[in-house]
């Protein structure tokens, strides 16, 4: 039974490809083009889904991922679009992505839970196990590297989903509804900083050194490394911590619950949480913490 391992360093940026690319929802996928946002929307309403129903949990989300924000939705699209309208074409867009997104987490917690089960039952780990292990530590920045009760909780505490609402309300903020030059040119909705690459801001701070606002392949991509962010950095333990203490008293886990915590993702702070507070409710998306992704197969939606 083996006791301990050494993670392998990888750089970031590789590891980080490798853990997104392993997160494939589901193993039967189809690519649907769609013309226009008008077609988009069509594409939504003929299948019977409802942004409507979802908040109201009367329907579950469907896994329809977008495959990029195009430059268009940002210069033409989205200001000649009655607000109403700018705000459901997006939201069409941005809440599958969050619960496709926590899906491939929920997967890997149910392999987490297994490897943890084979262990303590006195299994012998597969290499390929370990190595899942080792990987999945080093992106998650586990410390303990000792297959000890602390090393399984640690990972339990940050292997975990975050509230659709949360996923949202910050989407919304950090790409001006998909609007921003990052989320155009780089699908990042976000504004993930990286000091290896990327968009380079246009009013760069010289006190924070030469920053670059991180790029993805697809918007999806973009969701993950920001859940990745949650669930690994320092700044974000006690996100971590009182989303675990709901988990032990059998509590749901909800955006309202955790925003607080969040204090440090951004230089504004309070005022930053008070904002992220405010879009939640103006756009009543808590109940979408209580919604499940529907059953079968990702279909990505790509814009001509």
């Amino acid at each position: 039974m083996p006791g301990t391992f050494t993670l392998k360093i990888l750089g970031g940026c590789l590891l980080l490809t490798g853990l997104l690319m392993g997160h494939v929802a589901r193993a039967e996928t189809e690519t649907i083009k769609i013309k226009n946002f008008d077609e988009f929307a069509s594409y939504f309403e003929k299948n019977g889904y409802s942004i409507r129903k979802w908040k109201e949990g009367k329907q579950d989300v469907p896994p329809y991922v977008i495959l990029d924000i195009p430059e268009e939705w940002r210069k033409k699209i989205a200001p000649e679009m009655p607000v109403d309208e700018k705000k459901r074409t997006f939201f069409r867009l941005s809440i599958p992505l969050a619960f496709v997104a926590n899906h491939g987490i929920i997967r890997d917690q149910g392999k987490l839970r297994k490897l943890e089960k084979d262990y303590r039952a006195g299994k012998t780990l597969s290499e390929n196990d370990i190595a899942w292990l080792k990987e999945q530590a080093a992106a998650y920045a586990l410390e303990e590297q000792e297959l000890n009760d602390k090393f399984w909780a640690a990972f339990a505490e940050r292997m975990d989903t975050i509230p659709p609402s949360l996923i949202v309300a910050q989407m919304v903020e950090e790409s001006g509804w998909g609007t921003s030059r990052f989320a155009a040119e780089g699908n990042a909705l976000f504004g993930q900083w990286s000091y290896t690459g990327g968009i380079k801001p246009e009013e760069q701070r010289e006190n924070k050194g030469d920053y670059r606002i991180e790029a993805f392949k697809t918007p999806l991509d973009s969701v993950r490394a920001y859940m990745l962010n949650l669930n690994s950095h320092s700044s974000y333990a006690e996100f971590r911590k009182r989303r675990a203490a709901l988990r032990a008293k059998g509590k749901p886990v909800t955006g309202p619950d955790l925003v607080g915590t969040l204090i440090d993702y951004s230089e504004r702070r309070e005022a930053y949480v008070k904002i992220i507070e405010e879009i939640m409710e103006h756009n009543s998306l808590p109940p979408l913490d209580h919604v499940r992704l529907a059953s079968g197969k990702v279909t990505y939606l790509q814009l001509e």
